[in-house]
């Protein structure tokens, strides 16, 4: 038998919105050779808040199969579905994951606010491509988790529009997101190609921008010891 790093080195289980084409590739693209990722997908159509909810109903299951799969850790990949009804019900989300798959969990939302940390900033202005009431549900969360969020701009789309959002309208988004009074810029959704785009924004504006793939991916490798093979932005290249 050949070895395969891959399939021989820790196992990375992910829970990811049907509709995301995005995160896994990023992952695979970042991580080290040897850490293998294994995903299962949880049916999403609209990012809606009844859309996002109604996928988070498909959570028991999803855990179930993918902790099948005996990982050392699994990842909700998905940043609306783990924000929109609060710190309570993320942390039910944890615990249904948990319980399910059988081993630690990470969600997208519970990375953000520990990479905001890492990089020192309290305030954070929010780019993200969502419907207005998602972004705004965004800010309400990341307000009662201790942040302020002196500026936040959407782009208003939904569902698999938002893979197809390119570089330069992401990094208009993020220009037009930053503001003065802002630490850090958060570009939200693990399907929108932000992750690639971390370096080139980060010298646009002068500060640190975190992404949802990229936060995801700091606190895999940070629960793992490990380094990425790649640069992933200040959050990577210094706090990991």
């Amino acid at each position: 038998m050949t070895p395969d790093p891959r399939m021989d080195g820790p196992r990375v289980g992910l829970i990811v919105p049907s509709l995301n084409t995005t995160t896994e590739p990023d992952f695979v693209r970042q991580a080290p050779s040897d850490i293998g990722f294994f995903a299962t997908r949880v049916y999403m159509r609209l990012s809606t808040p009844e859309d996002l909810r109604g996928m988070n109903a498909q959570l028991d299951d999803a855990a179930r199969l993918v902790g099948s799969a005996a990982p050392d850790l699994v990842a909700y990949a998905c940043t609306s579905g783990t924000f929109l009804d609060g710190g309570a019900v993320l942390k039910d989300i944890v615990d249904r994951i948990g319980r399910g798959a059988g081993c630690p969990v990470i969600t997208t939302s519970g990375a953000m606010l520990d990479a905001l940390r890492a990089v020192g900033a309290s305030r954070v202005a929010v780019a993200a491509p969502y419907p207005g009431d998602i972004t705004l549900a965004e800010c309400s969360f990341l307000q009662a988790s201790g942040f302020g969020v002196p500026a936040w701009r959407t782009l208003e789309r939904t569902g698999s529009e938002i893979r197809r959002i390119g570089r330069e309208e992401i990094g208009g988004l993020v220009r037009a997101a930053d503001h003065p009074d802002a630490q850090a810029i958060f570009v939200s959704c693990t399907d929108l190609r932000a992750f690639e785009l971390v370096g080139e924004m980060e010298a646009a504006v002068g500060k640190p921008v975190l992404t949802s793939n990229q936060v995801t991916l700091w606190a895999i490798l940070r629960a793992l010891g490990r380094k990425a093979c790649l640069p992933g932005g200040r959050l990577i290249d210094i706090h990991l």
